[in-house]
């Protein structure tokens, strides 16, 4: 009887996106770790007062369990997103209809942390051809690198699109009200890295974005008006 090995999907990626995989994994441990330490304590909260009758106790661990899930959740599919390449979907998709998407997605904790958001979306955008489910989720890592700008502080953050007519192709703009990066800092965020210990992100935001903003033809540019407001510029060609 011959026994047949499962194929491992380190076997479906390439050497050097292994070696992107261990870095990244090396580098982003510690906040696995600090979600994982989260959630067990919220665990262990909830199961006493639950024995003992304390609602009040269940309800406001659960407010820090369920955050703490999603990025933990959110973590797991980023770095299954950064080793292996899908390819895209593509069809017709309305720029505006995802923006309003992403945003209503990260509304809760907008609200959590005072973050006063707002959009100013052209009416006058063409349809796009678009994987728009990985369109929607580069924009909402667009968004949540700019609430980790605001570094767990009140805020404003804004996304606005426009078409550009003479390029034949579509700009979106995402700016935050944080305090200033500085170039080595935007270059620190095209690797996976912890940025502070209360980010909403998982430090793979900026290289799944400029991934599928690349698979679109298109191009992500950071730090766009270094003298005023953290900018976030995508161009997409129509």
């Amino acid at each position: 009887m011959t026994n047949t090995l499962k194929t491992r999907p380190s076997d479906e990626i390439a050497p050097e996106g292994l070696a992107d995989a261990g870095r990244a994994v090396a580098d982003l441990a510690h906040l696995a770790k600090n979600i994982i330490q989260v959630l067990s304590g919220c665990s262990e909260i909830i199961d006493l007062a639950l024995k003992t009758g304390q609602l009040d106790r269940v309800q406001k661990a659960w407010q820090l369990h369920q955050p703490s899930f999603w990025r933990l959740k959110k973590f797991q599919l980023d770095l299954i997103k950064y080793t292996k390449h899908y390819p895209l979907s593509l069809q017709l998709c309305e720029l505006n209809t995802l923006i309003a998407a992403a945003a209503k997605l990260l509304e809760p904790f907008f609200v959590k942390r005072n973050v006063q958001f707002s959009s100013h979306l052209a009416d006058n955008l063409p349809l796009l051809t678009a994987d728009g489910e990985k369109l929607r989720d580069a924009v909402v890592n667009l968004l949540i690198t700019a609430v980790d700008n605001l570094q767990d502080q009140p805020g404003q953050l804004s996304i606005a699109t426009f078409f550009m007519k003479s390029d034949n192709a579509v700009r979106i703009i995402v700016c935050d009200s944080g305090p200033l990066l500085d170039a080595a800092e935007y270059d620190a965020l095209l690797t996976p890295h912890e940025r502070c210990r209360n980010m909403l992100g998982t430090g793979l935001e900026i290289p799944l974005a400029k991934h599928v903003i690349e698979d679109h033809r298109g191009r992500l540019n950071l730090n766009t008006d270094p003298t005023k407001t953290n900018t976030l510029e995508v161009l997409l060609p129509l």
